[in-house]
C-alpha cells in the first residue's frame, strides 16, 4: 500500500523513537513509500545542504505551498544526502536514509567489492541478511546479481524498498532472520538464494539518542554462533564484522579479510565456503579511494596452514621509513609485509618498518628520513625555529603524546612571512620499553605513492 509524503513525515520519525506504523507487511512493495517527482526535485534542489541557509530554505518551502512537516522531512532528506555523498558519491541522490542507517551503512565502493566476489563465484542470487537501508543490497543489484533483503525493522525494509525500486530482481523481506529457514529463499524467479550476506549489528541504543559499539562476538546481532552455524550448512557467505574483532574470535574456518578504503580501516570480512579463497586464512587490501568503484590498490595474504612468520629482524632507522597500511597492522601481516618488502622492523612492537633503500608499495606509507631529533619540546623548538617551519603535522606510534597539542606549542610564537609557507612532518616513535626506552622524532618527507603489485606471505 502507497503511502503519500505526509504520512512518510510520520514514517520518518517513527525511525526515530516517536511513533509506529499499525501494519507490518512480510513483502515490503517498492511503492511503500511514494514521493512525488516535486517533492523528489525539491530534495535535490536543496543538495548540498547548507545549514546557514535553513531559515531561507524553509522559508521558500513554505511560499510553495509546502506544509510545516514535509518541509522538515524534505530539509532532512537533502542534509542526509550530503553527508551521504563521501560515502555513496552521486548514488546518495536517489536514496531515502536516516541518520542511523548512513551511519552504519556500508560505504559503496567497498560493498561493490563484495559484489565483485560474489560475482566472481559464479553466484546469482543473493540474500543480504539484516540490510537496513540497503547499501550491499544496491550495489549486489548494481553487479547484476538477483538479491533477496531481509530487515527486521518494517519501517527500515521500507526505506530499503524504495532504495531497491529501480532494479527488477531485487525485493525486500521483513522477517527476523534467525527465525528464516534461510534455504528456503528465493529470489523473484522463484530460484533459490545461492550465496548469503550478514552485517550484525554493532551498535546498542540507549537512550534513542546516543550508543556504544558492541565488541563481543556473542553480542552482536545476530551473534556469531548463529553465523558459523549458517556457514555449517556449506552455503557461500560472506560476514562484515568491525575491524577490532579480537582474533581469537574468528571461526578457523574462514578466510579473514581486513579491508581499508582511502586509507581509513573499515571492516573484516568473513567468508565462508565457496567465497573463501583456498588455503587463505587472513588478508588485508587497500581500496583506491573512489567512492563508488572499487580498485585494489594492493593485498597481502597468509595462507591457514603457514607457521608464524619468523621473527623480522631488528635495525635502527635507516634513510626510509615506511607506516603499514592499517589493515595490514590488524590483521598481524607486518611481519611478512617487512618481508616482502625487504624492509626491518625498528621495534618488535611498533608498527614501522625502515630501510636503506627506497621501496614502492600501496600497503605502506613512505617517507624519507631527514634528521632524527630529540623528543623534547625544547629541541624540538629550536628545530621548528630554525627550519622556519610554519606548518607542521605529526604522526606517532608507541609514544605518549598529543599531537595537535605538541603541533600547538612547537608553532606558539612563529612568525609567518606573507607568502611563506615551510611544512614539515614529524613522526614521534620509540624503540624499547621501560627504562630502556628511547623515544625520539624523525624530521620526514613523505614519498609520492606508486602502486605496486599485490604481496603474498611466504
Amino acid at each position: 500500500m502507497a503511502v503519500g509524503i505526509t504520512v512518510f513525515a510520520t514514517l520518518y520519525r517513527t525511525i526515530i523513537g516517536v511513533s509506529a506504523l499499525p501494519h507490518h507487511l512480510p513483502i515490503i512493495s517498492a511503492d511503500a513509500i511514494e514521493l512525488s517527482g516535486e517533492h523528489q526535485d525539491l530534495i535535490a534542489s536543496l543538495v548540498p545542504y547548507n545549514a546557514d541557509q535553513t531559515l531561507h530554505a524553509v522559508t521558500s518551502l513554505r511560499k510553495a505551498g509546502i506544509d510545516a512537516e514535509t518541509s522538515a522531512f524534505l530539509l532532512s532528506q537533502a542534509k542526509l544526502r550530503t553527508k551521504a555523498q563521501a560515502k555513496f558519491g552521486d548514488l546518495a541522490h536517489h536514496l531515502l536514509l536516516t541518520d542511523a542507517g548512513l551511519e552504519q551503512a556500508t560505504r559503496a565502493a567497498v560493498a561493490a567489492a563484495h559484489a565483485r566476489r560474489f560475482a566472481e563465484a559464479g553466484i546469482e542470487s543473493v540474500a543480504d541478511l539484516g540490510c537496513g537501508i540497503g547499501a550491499d543490497s544496491l550495489a549486489f543489484a548494481r553487479e547484476g546479481l538477483a538479491v533477496t533483503a531481509v530487515e527486521l525493522d518494517a519501517e527500515t525494509a521500507k526505506i530499503t524498498a524504495h532504495n531497491l525500486s529501480g532494479y527488477p530482481t531485487a525485493q525486500v523481506i521483513q522477517a527476523d532472520i534467525t527465525a528464516l529457514n534461510v534455504e528456503s529463499l528465493t529470489d523473484t524467479q522463484g530460484r533459490a538464494v545461492q550465496g548469503l550476506w550478514l552485517d550484525p549489528a554493532r551498535r546498542e541504543v540507549e537512550g534513542g539518542t546516543t550508543s556504544k559499539r558492541v565488541w563481543d562476538a556473542e553480542a552482536f546481532s545476530p551473534p556469531l554462533s548463529f553465523v558459523r552455524q549458517l556457514a555449517a550448512r556449506g552455503i557461500p557467505m560472506g560476514v562484515k564484522m568491525g575491524p577490532g574483532i579480537p582474533h581469537d574470535q574468528i571461526p578457523a574456518e574462514c578466510e579473514a579479510q581486513w579491508v581499508t578504503h582511502a586509507g581509513s580501516l573499515v571492516e573484516v570480512i568473513l567468508w565462508f565456503n565457496a567465497l573463501a579463497r583456498p588455503e587463505v586464512g587472513r588478508a588485508a587490501t587497500a581500496l583506491s579511494d573512489n567512492p563508488v568503484t572499487p580498485r585494489v590498490l594492493g593485498e597481502i595474504i597468509a595462507h591457514h596452514d603457514e607457521a608464524p612468520a619468523d621473527e623480522v629482524p631488528l635495525a635502527p632507522v635507516g634513510d626510509f621509513i615506511y607506516e603499514p597500511d592499517a589493515a595490514v597492522i590488524r590483521a598481524g601481516l607486518v611481519a611478512p609485509l617487512a618481508k616482502a618488502l625487504g624492509a626491518h622492523l625498528i621495534d618488535p612492537n611498533i608498527a614501522y618498518l625502515t630501510t636503506h633503500h627506497e621501496v614502492e608499495s600501496p600497503l605502506v606509507t613512505g617517507y624519507r628520513v631527514r634528521r632524527t631529533l630529540p623528543l623534547h619540546e625544547k629541541h624540538l623548538k629550536k628545530w621548528v625555529k630554525e627550519e622556519g617551519i610554519t606548518t607542521l603535522t605529526i604522526k606517532k606510534r608507541g609514544v605518549d603524546i598529543v599531537p595537535e597539542t605538541l603541533r600547538s606549542k612547537l608553532l606558539a610564537g612563529v612568525k609567518k612571512k606573507k607568502g611563506a609557507v615551510k611544512a614539515a612532518t614529524l613522526i614521534a616513535t620509540r624503540i624499547g620499553t621501560g627504562n630502556n626506552s628511547q623515544r625520539f622524532a624523525l624530521y620526514v618527507e613523505p614519498l609520492p605513492f606508486t602502486a605496486a603489485p599485490s604481496h603474498k606471505a611466504k
